[in-house]
Parts: C-alpha cells; structure tokens; sequence
C-alpha cells in the first residue's frame, strides 16, 4: 500500500471523527477509481444520519443558503423559507466538485460558515439563523498551480491531500478503523485535553516553516485531538 495513499486514509478518518473541528480537506486528484475509493471509504465511516451533501460547480445562493419556498409561502400566508444545502449539511460534510473553478463569491460565504458554525440569511423578506457546522472537501482537478482552491477557503481546511498518479493496485480497499471507532472516537473527542508544551510546539513548527497563517497550529490541535480520541485516549501525545 502507498505510503501517501495510507496517510489519505487516515485523513478520512479524521475527517469522519471531527468534521467540524478539522474544517475538512482539499482533495487534488482527477474523478477516476482512486478518487471514488476514498470518498467511499469517507461515506462509510461516517456515522449514520451524518450528512454529506454535494455542492455543484454553479450552485447558486439559493441553493446554498436556502430563500423562498414560494409554495409555502402561498399556503401559509407568509414567508417560509426552504432549506439550502449548508443548513442541510450541519453536522456533516460538504462535498465541493471542481473546487478550482469555485466563485469567488461562493468561497467566500462557505469560508464565513466554517469560521461562524451559522448560516444568517437576508433575503425575499426571510431573516432567519441557521446553524451550519460543518467540513468541507474540495474536490480539486486543476492542472497546474493557477488552477487551486482560493486561499481564504483552503485554509481553512485541515487536510491537504494529493492522489493524482496513484494507481488502483496501491490502494487498500480496507483500512484499520470502521464505523464503531469513529463512533466511540466522536463520544471521546470532548474530554481530549492537550498540554501547553504540544501547542507550544505547534505554533513554533509553524513558525520556522513560514507557516504565517494562525489557523494551521489550530487546525493541527484538532486533528491532534482527533487522533488521541480514535485511539481511546483522554490527553493528547507526541504521536498525535
């Protein structure tokens, strides 16, 4: 089994353990059956009743962020709103196709949700919160490096993950961990505690990598945090 394609794996678990926490993963691979095996591989962990909506390339605010439910609205003599794809995805994941083309306007909106864990809508005479917590894969198929996942949206994202050249044949069709450790893993994962020394480290990692973003010490503790709860353990060690 590839090396790269055990560490992509892991990060499914991960995903699946704390979606909210670890934002998700930019996922750099063409659609093809090494794709498709993790993103199964990620449906099968989740828990059942998890969400995993898919987003298309030109969705619009209204199916994003949900607006008038015009039938509705009719029958009860008064604005009702329907539900948009992040309110129905609280809790679970957001499956982002070809995230390389995504508007900037559409980033823009799903990376406010990541930060606020809420979706506010204005809109047709509707003003209403929703919560929206939530992780996002962006499904990237760029071929070079002006075709990426705009920045203020992949970092927000714990993961990065490159699957293109990676055949079939070095891909385990089964992995370590299955539903009933990402289950009890997620029933752990609030007692999790990390002593100051392994965040001390963190941030100073990021510091002499250049790393000049805040999140990516914070991400890398709640990931940190998701590894100790999917191996049972109430604190957080080096390994993590």
């Amino acid at each position: 089994m590839s090396g790269r394609w055990s560490d992509a794996a892991l990060a499914a678990v991960l995903c699946a353990v704390d979606p909210v926490g670890c934002g998700g993963a930019v996922l750099r691979a063409r659609a093809g059956p090494v794709r498709e095996r993790w993103l199964e591989r990620l449906r099968a962990l989740l828990p059942a009743g998890t969400p995993l909506r898919r987003v298309p390339l030109h969705a619009g605010d209204e199916r994003l962020l949900g607006g008038l439910d015009l039938a509705a609205t009719l029958q009860a003599g008064r604005p009702m709103a329907q539900t948009g794809l992040l309110a129905e995805a609280d809790g679970g994941l957001l499956l982002l196709a070809m995230a390389e083309r995504v508007e900037p306007g559409t980033a823009a909106r799903l990376a406010a949700v990541l930060d606020t864990g809420e979706l506010t809508l204005e809109r047709d005479g509707l003003a209403l919160r929703r919560p929206a917590r939530l992780g996002v894969v962006a499904l990237d198929e760029g071929d070079g490096e002006d075709e990426r996942l705009p920045t203020a949206l992949a970092d927000r994202l714990a993961f990065r993950l490159e699957l293109d050249g990676l055949r079939l044949g070095e891909v385990a069709a089964a992995e370590a961990w299955d539903t009933d450790d990402v289950a009890a893993a997620r029933a752990g994962l609030a007692a999790v505690e990390v002593d100051d020394e392994f965040v001390q480290a963190l941030c100073a990692a990021a510091s002499a990598l250049g790393v000049d973003s805040l999140r990516a010490p914070l991400l890398a503790l709640r990931v940190a945090r998701a590894a100790a709860a999917l191996d049972g353990r109430a604190a957080v060690a080096a390994a993590d």
